[in-house]
């Protein structure tokens, strides 16, 4: 007879609309930063052997005593119907990178004339915190004409930490940026709405959302505590 399991999901009374046992995911997560903890050690140990499952795509200024964590949902049913070039969203309380972040660049693809959405980032009622990350407002047109090579996209790919992309014109966003974005979900552009729909970036009580694509979502770094 197979042993019992106690199950990651229970019913939450508090009425949460995410059936996960906070208990159990705090055990999991103590216990996947130790084992992060301890491989890292034993990497120093062994003289620093390359992970060769590690990010190519990592920042190269991007924290070394760290590990980035990854998230992968998987569901029972799908969770649509047909695939889209829209990435569905969860809602994470600390995201890996914020706009508190003094290097943090940001890249934002807009419809064309780019010169309107520069004007609102650059005036006084777009929140400073965030029009000073942004670092590059990026029309279709002028993406089409200028980033038409894989090295000049991958140029592109590098040279920001976030992209993002009005989501009236996201679904034409794969055939301008390629397998440099599309290959992976570390740097695909995520849908933001222009029309004034704050929702879009967070959620009722404030948190940060997150866009959610195939193969994982980098979720944080092995630096944090277990609770976050």
């Amino acid at each position: 007879m197979a042993a019992d399991s106690k199950s990651l999901t229970t019913k939450v009374a508090s009425g949460s609309p995410y059936q996960l046992d906070p208990s159990q995911t705090l055990r999991a997560a103590t216990a996947l930063l130790k084992k992060i903890a301890s491989d890292s050690v034993a990497r120093r140990d062994n003289g620093g052997k390359a992970n060769l499952l590690e990010d190519a795509d990592e920042d190269e200024d991007s924290d070394e005593t760290s590990t980035t964590v990854w998230l992968n949902v998987t569901t029972k049913k799908h969770i649509a119907d047909q695939r889209k070039m829209k990435p569905g969203k969860i809602i994470v309380p600390f995201p890996l990178q914020s706009a508190a972040s003094p290097s943090l660049r940001i890249c934002l693809i807009t419809a064309d004339p780019q010169r309107k959405y520069k004007d609102i980032i650059a005036s006084e009622r777009f929140p400073a915190q965030l029009s000073s990350r942004i670092n590059r407002v990026l029309g279709t047109e002028k993406l089409k004409a200028k980033y038409k090579t894989y090295e000049s996209r991958r140029q592109l790919f590098a040279e920001y930490d976030i992209f993002l992309a009005d989501d009236r014109i996201i679904t034409r966003l794969p055939a301008l940026l390629g397998k440099v974005f599309y290959g992976t979900g570390a740097k695909r552009p995520i849908p933001v709405a222009m029309q004034g729909k704050p929702e879009n970036a967070r959620d009722e009580a404030g948190n940060k959302r997150v866009k959610l694509s195939e193969g994982g979502e980098k979720l944080k770094r092995s630096d944090i505590t277990p609770e976050a």
